[in-house]
């Protein structure tokens, strides 16, 4: 289950400080006994004690002064209260069933009561050592084997248990003590010859004190061959790691050292048979796979205290201690400590945005949230969204729907074979039709690796407004490394939902920009060009970023530039400029006029009239007057994209939509070419991160003053960054940003199934997907005729010419009598103060279908204008009207402060876009690069 670090802590720091310095003296006393004991008895391993720097583990006192020790690579706890305790009750049952494999002639391995003398007995694991106290006191031992992975755990062993007491125990009694430390046990056949050259050994009993992917792929192994002692002495067998997320088991489970009596299965029919009916009923398709599903990895078993259980066969793992006991804990602990982001709370607008009237109403808003906007301490009665991830056999969702009432649950499941068990053990037939009576919705997500969470979740967070994304708790029933990933980046992007959405300021330039430049003559891509055949595809292309590492492929670019395309993105341009390198395409994805101050650092109107420009719909008119060609292509989920996108495809002009063209301009480069169907992508200076913070972006770059002063303090606006695997190096850094950009690059690839190379020639992140590739290893041959030929071909062959007549039909559609009449009836609606909580959490749904009523008047551009801005609001005003009995009067006066603010957000809006509907983003970075040009 989930047996986190945060749960041991008190929540009162000064009664967890006092615990850790009572706490602190016995494990330095300890500590320095035990490196005395060392030098004396093993003297090898004193330099790993003395110099060794914690990497995963380090031991922590928690509430109730107990020494535990803590993974701080995800936050769980190795034990669940006591080390030492645990170790002991451990210790207790391994004796009465120790675990054994023969090397004996056709002996099978089994259990026995550990006798009181052994020949060889295998730990596979240390952690903190206690248990090896206890074996070494009370048997006769001659030779023990520790397997310990972690060099990280034997220090904290060294802290904890005590080695005085074992090192002389070992020699009193001639017992000899192999300390592998580093070493996953894949040395068992090498290190049982070596040592049966010295002693004789029929049986091998094997202590297993937490599960490792290596060590129990091992065990596993010996259990197989036990009696074929040519099999078990074969040094050349290799032991590859279990690495399946659906063969993940914790790593202190209820049988890590012996299971007492094998489980046995346990399927209970008649509540399975009720719940395939309510399946059937209510989730029909999830009914077609379950009726058929055969369990792989994990069977539902009666463990050996009589409870259900789930069991691993092949790695001898139970996955709950004591089902019951271990769910309750669970909801116990997370009602105590519920999970919820405050998105709204560190949002702060950007500096560069500043003028936007949605960033002006926010920055009124900030000092109301810092002081009102509290985190729940303890779960609501009723709670408007729960995600649940992880079901195990579903025993902790009954639980909490006794104690809690929940109007929309979301519960994810990536393992088939726990929800099937489940179906044997929870009445989730009670569950269906409970919530079908109170009106109430369970969606359910079965399956898969986590990657679809985000896109899944928000389809339904959207039917009941995705403003609820912000007062959603989250639930983790039980730990696993691949779902852990997945919620979060599922947390990082819900947060991407709230924090930069597509505001009123964004839709209504989104709107003007796009009609501007079809206007002008910009083409639209045609969709479905990668089935087609076209010469351009064979074509290597070479997307360059502005990263660092670009200041080292200016050579490569220039000995290239006539047998592959390239495109350059966003300030990369002027870098290429300087060093006399002309692109075949430049790239933008911004909509602010700041992209086009950014292009005019080239300050050579010349250079930049022979490059065409590649975009999407809502690309600044001003910047795209510059170039020589506008070529567009949509964006899905812009409010342009929106109209003008089923209005061409009516006439017959279907065009190309991305999906993943966001965060930044490469994001929008790759998936355009992937959609175009390019066979070989090369990315230069497309870093995502970098090496040194000062050293950001090409020193080529406007970024850059002589190439030499920095543009403006890089780090102090962006921080110094989180490190990341590098494509070169083991790790760079990178910023929030970019590490999102990185990511949807690795989908966008993966989802190309191979029908595209892309090799990343850059010093930056790794990129999961693109094969890295060292631009001195770049192997290009000469096209079979001239590059601008293929380029005029295709672009004739795959973009539309779009009629102006219907390019201005989207502006003359606005009917404003109608928005301006929806936006008198929205102020009506919101302009009595509410009273109470069910008052506000009415207002907020009232409000939302409102909308949605607006949104089914084609002619009316309110829903586009204020969807995402509403979402923001409304996101903030849920949160507010969640009050607890003590402070319900201070936290419904701050939801009529921050309602007053929406009020005047709306008259504001309305204002400005019946003044001027198609208004041009005026955005300007003039003082920054003034102050550029002034220190030349």
């Amino acid at each position: 289950m989930y047996n986190k670090v945060a749960y041991q802590i008190d929540k009162d720091p000064e009664l967890q400080a006092k615990q850790e310095r009572q706490f602190a003296p016995e494990l330095k006393r300890r500590l320095q006994q035990n490196l005395a004991a060392f030098r004396h008895h093993i003297p090898s391993l004193i330099a790993l004690l003395e110099r060794h720097t914690a990497q995963q583990y380090a031991v922590f006192c928690n509430k109730w002064g107990l020494a535990n020790i803590a993974d701080f690579a995800n936050g769980m706890a190795m034990y669940r209260q006591s080390a030492k305790a645990e170790s002991q009750w451990e210790y207790q049952q391994f004796q009465l069933a120790a675990p054994f494999f023969s090397l004996q002639e056709q002996q099978a391995a089994g259990q026995q009561v550990l006798p009181p003398r052994v020949d060889l007995l295998v730990m596979l694991g240390l952690g903190a050592g206690y248990q090896l106290e206890y074996l070494l006191e009370q048997h006769q031992i001659r030779s023990v084997i520790v397997y310990e992975p972690s060099a990280d755990l034997f220090v904290c062993s060294a802290q904890l248990a005590d080695w005085l007491g074992i090192l002389q125990t070992a020699a009193t009694k001639g017992t000899n003590l192999f300390l592998q430390i580093g070493k996953d046990a894949s040395g068992l056949p090498e290190d049982l010859s070596e040592l049966l050259q010295l002693q004789a050994v029929e049986q091998v009993f094997v202590y297993r004190h937490y599960s490792h992917p290596v060590m129990d792929k091992v065990w596993h192994y010996c259990q197989l061959q036990s009696g074929d002692r040519a099999a078990l002495l074969n040094t050349r067998q290799h032991f590859v790691a279990y690495n399946s997320q659906y063969d993940e088991v914790e790593i202190r489970h209820a049988s890590t050292a012996s299971v007492l009596s094998m489980p046995v299965p346990d399927h209970p029919e008649q509540q399975f048979q009720q719940n395939l009916a309510a399946l059937k009923q209510f989730y029909p398709q999830i009914y077609e796979v379950i009726r058929e599903h055969q369990p792989k990895h994990w069977q539902l078993v009666c463990d050996h205290l009589g409870r259900h259980n789930l069991w691993h066969a092949e790695r001898r793992a139970l996955f709950y201690q004591d089902v019951e006991h271990d769910s309750q804990r669970l909801i116990d602990e997370f009602c105590q400590h519920p999970f919820q982001d405050d998105v709204l709370i560190g949002h702060r607008p950007t500096f560069k945005l500043r003028s936007y009237l949605h960033n002006q109403q926010v920055q009124k808003l900030l000092p109301i949230l810092e002081r009102n906007l509290k985190k729940n301490t303890v779960l609501p009665q009723r709670i408007d969204s729960l995600i649940v991830f992880g079901i195990g056999l579903g025993v902790h969702l009954g639980q909490l729907r006794q104690q809690h009432q929940i109007k929309n649950w979301y519960i994810c499941e990536p393992n088939l074979d726990f929800f099937y068990a489940s179906l044997f053990v929870t009445d989730w037939a009670a569950l269906f039709q409970q919530a079908q009576q109170e009106e109430c919705r369970i969606y359910l997500n079965l399956g898969g690796d986590g990657s679809e969470y985000f896109a899944d979740l928000m389809r339904q967070f959207y039917q009941v407004g995705a403003y609820s994304i912000a007062n959603t708790y989250m639930l983790t029933s039980y730990f696993n490394q691949r779902m852990n990933n997945a919620i979060h980046d599922l947390r990082s992007e819900l947060r991407v939902v709230l924090a930069i959405g597509e505001y009123f300021d964004h839709a209504r330039f989104n709107l003007a920009h796009a009609y501007q430049v079809f206007k002008a003559g910009a083409k639209l891509l045609k969709r479905g060009l990668a089935a087609k055949s076209h010469p351009v595809q064979q074509v290597p292309v070479f997307i360059v970023g502005n990263g660092p590492s670009l200041d080292q492929c200016f050579d490569y670019l220039r000995h290239y530039q006539q047998q592959a395309i390239i495109i350059s993105c966003g300030t990369a341009l002027r870098a290429l400029h300087n060093q006399g390198i002309r692109p075949d395409f430049h790239a933008e994805l911004e909509q602010n006029r700041a992209s086009y101050e950014w292009v005019m650092q080239v300050k050579d109107l010349d250079y930049l009239k022979q490059i065409r420009m590649l975009s999407i719909n809502g690309v600044h008119p001003d910047t795209a007057a510059l170039f020589a060609e506008v070529l567009l292509c949509f964006k899905d989920g812009e409010s342009s994209t929106q109209l003008y996108e089923p209005l061409f495809n009516q006439h017959g002009l279907v065009g190309e939509s991305l999906a993943y063209a966001y965060p930044t301009v490469t994001n929008f480069v790759l998936n355009l070419l992937l959609k175009i169907g390019f066979h070989n992508l090369y990315l230069f200076g497309v870093d995502l991160g970098f090496v040194d913070i000062n050293h950001h972006h090409s020193k080529s770059s406007a970024y850059y003053v002589k190439g030499q002063q920095q543009l403006y303090d890089y780090q102090k606006i962006h921080g110094g960054g989180l490190p990341v695997l590098g494509n070169f190096r083991p790790f760079v850094y990178t910023k929030p940003e970019f590490n999102v950009s990185r990511k949807l690059q690795e989908v966008a690839i993966k989802n190309a199934k191979g029908k595209c190379d892309v090799y990343n020639c850059s010093d930056g992140a790794q990129i999961r997907g693109a094969v890295a590739l060292h631009p001195d290893n770049i192997l290009l041959q000469p096209l079979s005729c001239s590059k601008e030929a293929i380029l005029d071909s295709f672009i004739a062959d795959a973009y539309l010419t779009l009629p102006p007549e219907l390019v201005e039909y989207v502006p003359a559609s606005y009917d404003l009598g109608l928005f301006e009449k929806t936006m008198l009836d929205w102020q009506a609606l919101l302009a009595a103060e509410v009273n109470s909580e069910p008052e506000a959490k009415a207002l907020i749904e009232r409000q939302w279908l409102f909308l949605l009523k607006a949104n089914s008047q084609k002619t009316n551009p309110a829903f586009m204008l204020f969807n995402g801005s509403t979402n923001y609001f409304s996101a903030i005003l849920l949160k507010l009207a969640v009050t607890d009995a003590t402070d319900e009067r201070n936290q419904i006066d701050v939801f009529n402060e921050v309602l007053a603010v929406w009020r005047e957000y709306l008259q504001l809006a309305t204002e400005q876009f019946l003044t001027a509907p198609l208004a041009a983003d005026q955005v300007t970075l003039h003082k920054l690069f003034q102050a550029h040009e002034s220190n030349k």
